[in-house]
């Protein structure tokens, strides 16, 4: 478990998005006796895919209800998951074009630059990874 500062600290954000992030739902913390909010695992798990949505543009209202779709338990809204299921589906559309109009500049890079590029893509690779685990998982 995490006071706000440590996990503000190991997730290099502020304190203030913590707060606001915890106003708004997307992040339930504990309270303890002395009222300190304690968050756990679950909540940095939320905070990497909020940024994981954010860096794909994504507007908060529409991360919160991902998230939410992702956290539930209870019976599902068809209509919902088939919304959120489009939205990935054109992110991806626009990811392949994306590869299709770089491919030949990429092609134009040196092999230090491309293994670069390598070390960035499997970082977004791994949480893109774990945000499909969570959904299929």
């Amino acid at each position: 478990m995490y006071r706000i500062g440590e996990i503000a600290k190991l997730m290099d954000i502020s304190k203030r998005t913590i707060d606001y992030y915890t106003q708004i739902g997307l992040l339930n913390p504990i309270r303890t006796d002395s009222n300190y909010r304690l968050y756990g695992e679950d909540s940095i798990r939320i905070l990497e895919l909020v940024e994981h949505y954010k860096n794909l543009n994504m507007p908060l209202e529409e991360i919160k209800a991902s998230i939410e779709l992702i956290k539930t338990d209870d019976s599902l809204d068809k209509q919902k998951v088939e919304k959120h299921f489009n939205q990935i589906a054109i992110i991806m559309q626009h990811l392949e074009e994306e590869i299709s109009v770089m491919k030949p500049v990429l092609q134009k890079l040196n092999q230090p630059q491309k293994e670069e590029l390598v070390r960035k893509l499997s970082t977004q690779g791994i949480t893109l990874a774990q945000t499909l685990f969570l959904i299929f998982g």
